[in-house]
């Protein structure tokens, strides 16, 4: 029961946490403007960000392929990263006009913002209730529920503390730690749609490959430089001067202003706090959460007059299997062979271009990405986009599946 709660937890934590703290910090700045009609603006986005990523997920779990979360994501993003821009643009250059263009930016940011985070953040619930078929008494679905609940609320507390000690932080300082952190999210938003793109071929999956893929087989581990932009924070705070005692202070006047500034720092001990609890959870938790996810064995196979055989006896009964090659420079090329329905074969890498070489694995007669748990459609493993293996073409021959050796050598840089 432990894992089944991590497993939803730990999702619900992150994709909590990268939507609130940008909010948060964004959000005190906005305060801080002259002008109400920016915090108008920042209400506004948020009430259409909510809604429109709740009637989203409704759509998709009515529709399953009316929306897709790809496309939608990637379009989130980079509307989310135009608007970014324009607003670090606007304050590292000092600007104080406060422009038009600068409140559709920041409109526009906040809404796919909670648009994109907050339709990963609906989709978890979301997928244990329609899992469920009915069955919602059980003590798997109430632990599922459970760690959703858990993992979002969590989520809400840090992200009000962070709130909390960057609104206690002077203007010149609350602008640093804003960038600070608005750049780390930039730069996780950057590698998701470059990796959209390349799942499109609108950059070429061959070029960006090995530039990628070692970041896309570590994507985990991105979450740990938002931990680390976070961390600035309460350093900051800590470093912040004390307050200067003003002629028209008295002793007891300025005493009450020194324990202000005292209360204050709490805060960022808060922030500490929780940042020793989102590392442990997203590091030795996940550790936990994963450990017993089951992963057919490969079968290793070799290369015979340039192709790679198997027998259809061994792959027609419907199931997934895994099969490597170790190639020329070493590398164990995985790949993936599943029965789609009469003669046609679902074949592909054992890595996809968004979630790496992290593997498939069967559940419940569906195939499973391991990394974010995205069930495939069968029908479309062998095609390229999304979360689908890396296609790999192949032919069928006396009784035999046949890959090419040459397709497995070139696809060997992925599992490096």
């Amino acid at each position: 029961m432990l894992q089944t709660f991590l497993q939803q937890f730990i999702p619900a934590m992150e994709e909590g946490l990268l939507l609130g703290v940008p909010l948060g910090i964004l959000f005190v700045l906005i305060r801080r403007l002259p002008h109400e009609e920016y915090r108008a603006a920042f209400r506004s986005a948020l009430k259409w960000g909510f809604w429109l990523s709740i009637f989203l997920v409704a759509v998709r779990v009515g529709t399953r392929n009316a929306v897709s979360r790809e496309l939608l994501e990637g379009f989130a993003t980079f509307i989310t990263l135009a608007g970014e821009t324009i607003i670090l643009s606007k304050l590292l250059r000092g600007a104080t006009d406060f422009s038009k263009p600068l409140k559709i930016a920041t409109a526009a940011a906040v809404t796919t913002l909670f648009l994109y985070h907050g339709f990963e953040l609906w989709l978890i619930p979301t997928g244990s209730v329609t899992a469920a078929l009915g069955d919602y008494f059980t003590m798997e679905f109430l632990t599922k529920i459970l760690g959703f609940a858990s993992g979002a609320l969590f989520a809400f507390v840090s992200s009000f503390m962070i709130y909390k000690a960057a609104d206690a932080l002077n203007d010149a300082r609350l602008k640093f730690v804003f960038v600070i952190i608005f750049a780390a999210c930039m730069i996780r938003q950057v590698i998701f749609l470059v990796q959209v793109l390349m799942a499109r071929d609108v950059l070429s999956g061959e070029a960006w490959m090995d530039l990628m893929a070692p970041v896309i087989n570590n994507s985990g581990l991105l979450i740990f430089v938002s931990f680390a932009a976070i961390l600035v924070l309460p350093i900051t705070l800590f470093s912040q001067p004390k307050p200067a005692r003003k002629p028209e202070y008295n002793p007891a006047e300025y005493r009450k202003v020194l324990a202000g500034a005292i209360h204050k720092r709490r805060w960022g001990a808060g922030v500490i706090i929780a940042l020793v609890l989102m590392t442990t959870t997203s590091s030795a938790g996940n550790y936990v959460a994963n450990q017993e996810a089951e992963i057919v064995p490969a079968v290793e196979v070799f290369a015979e007059e340039g192709s790679i055989d198997v027998d259809l006896e061994v792959v027609k009964d419907g199931h997934l299997h895994r099969f490597v090659y170790r190639a020329s420079t070493g590398e164990g090329v995985r790949y993936i062979v599943i029965l789609k329905g009469g003669s046609a074969y679902g074949v592909g890498l054992d890595a996809c271009e968004i979630c790496g070489v992290t593997g498939y694995y069967e559940r419940d007669n569906q195939v499973i990405c391991k990394l974010c748990d995205v069930q495939m459609n069968k029908a479309t493993i062998g095609t390229r986009g999304g979360c689908n293996p890396i296609p790999i073409e192949y032919r069928i021959e006396d009784g035999k599946l046949k890959v090419l050796q040459v397709a497995l050598e070139n696809n060997a840089r992925i599992f490096q």
